[in-house]
């Protein structure tokens, strides 16, 4: 089993990097006590649902964890769970300002002097940041940002995390709204003013065989095809979740559904996690 302790300083971002390492398919949760962690893992893999990957938010809020969190990690190790402890930090000035625009309070500044509850939350972590496997700064990181760096940290993990999502839909309905990129499939030859094609959606082999006849068809999904596979080592590195493609034509019936339909065919063992999602079939 694979266990992510994510943690650091309060309003260092651990709720965002849990919920990056929740979008490709980590158990994700938050505010663990440590004394719970072995329970908890014992439950999961009780459950049978097949996931090993567990990732946790822990900080100061339960002192057991700060004062003396070895003993625990070291049973967890001795139990064959691979334990990474992954420790933010910021800069005071920006946890200061962090705070201040939330208008939250912090934990430890009795007084309301965040400054001194940083202070002394750092002191009281620094057992837990000696054990880290790796500490990361984001006091410069948006959240596109942090999602690259825990990419980096955990390669493993989320270089395949993506999911393709290919899309047909009518122009006639609107544009998907959210489309990364969008394709117009209007100027291929239309399968609606056959008539004995115009009930059938791109779907059935009798649209498809009708479109393959045609030297645009197939050129534009070769393009399609061979964009996509030169594009896709990049998508990666930006760790999102989804990567849609939107292939339009009038009505969403026919050329896009077929386009969408064979592309994803021709992608299988190229690119991992594709959906296909046929917005418009039904109108």
């Amino acid at each position: 089993m694979e266990l992510i302790i994510v943690t650091g300083l309060s309003g260092a971002g651990r709720r965002s990097v849990l919920g990056v390492l929740e979008d490709v398919g980590f158990v994700s949760l938050d505010n663990v006590p440590i004394q719970l962690l072995g329970p908890l893992l014992e439950l999961e893999g009780k459950a049978g649902t097949g996931n090993d990957r567990i990732a946790v938010g822990m900080d100061s809020r339960h002192l057991e964890f700060p004062q003396n969190p070895g003993p625990a990690l070291a049973q967890l190790q001795a139990q064959d769970v691979d334990v990474n402890i992954l420790y933010l930090e910021c800069k005071d000035e920006i946890l200061i300002r962090r705070y201040s625009e939330s208008r939250r309070p912090h934990r430890y500044a009795g007084d309301g002097n965040i400054a001194q509850g940083i202070a002394k939350e750092r002191e009281l972590l620094q057992p837990v940041r000696e054990l880290a496997s790796t500490i990361l700064d984001t006091s410069s990181l948006n959240l596109y940002q942090l999602r690259q760096s825990v990419a980096e940290i955990f390669p493993k993990n989320l270089a395949s995390g993506t999911q393709l999502r290919i899309t047909s839909f009518g122009f006639k309905y609107g544009l998907p709204s959210e489309a990364d990129s969008v394709f117009d499939a209007r100027f291929l030859p239309n399968p609606f003013y056959v008539p004995e094609l115009r009930q059938l959606t791109g779907q059935n082999s009798e649209i498809q065989d009708y479109l393959k006849q045609f030297k645009e068809y197939n050129e534009f999904l070769l393009r399609l095809e061979d964009w996509l596979v030169w594009s896709w080592p990049h998508i990666l590195e930006e760790s999102k979740a989804y990567h849609n493609v939107a292939i339009g034509c009038t009505g969403g019936h026919h050329r896009s559904v077929a386009l969408a339909e064979e592309l994803a065919k021709r992608l299988v063992g190229k690119i991992k996690n594709i959906s296909i999602h046929n917005r418009d079939i039904k109108k």
